[in-house]
């Protein structure tokens, strides 16, 4: 229906000559901002690091378990993964040589500074993040 097709209409036209206009009273507005509340502020409550620690311990051991069962067996299931000879007769000569040439790069008192330098920030940035942790609201 069009506008106009609502004054056509008798009984419309009838009820809106009859109607006034509705107007709320002057202190309208001052008693319904006077009767909303104000919502209390919520403060974020910071979870204490040794329960993420805690829930993290499990998930940990249990990688670990799994890690250790699939690297040193030799199941038929696994045998697209290396098993213990690899370990004993490859790996090992290669992490020895690996820490050899690691030893020699880091002789150096520069690259020894720059490393504990290094290391140390960066522990205490991690220490830093997980012991201020911010909860968002």
């Amino acid at each position: 229906m069009e506008k106009d097709d609502f004054l056509k209409d008798d009984f419309l036209s009838e009820l809106i000559k009859k109607s006034s206009l509705d107007s709320p009273s002057d202190d309208f507005v001052d008693r319904v901002m006077a009767n909303i509340r104000q919502s209390p502020e919520v403060a974020g409550v910071k979870k204490p690091f040794y329960l993420l620690l805690k829930s993290a311990i499990p998930y940990t051991g249990v990688a670990l378990i799994v890690f250790v069962i699939i690297a040193t067996s030799d199941m038929p299931l696994f045998n697209w993964l290396p098993g213990k000879s690899y370990f004993a007769h490859d790996l090992v000569p290669y992490l020895g040589t690996l820490f050899a040439v690691l030893k020699s790069a880091f002789a150096s008192k520069y690259v020894s500074w720059i490393m504990l330098i290094s290391l140390s920030a960066g522990f205490l940035f991690t220490v830093d993040k997980l012991v201020s942790r911010r909860t968002s609201v």
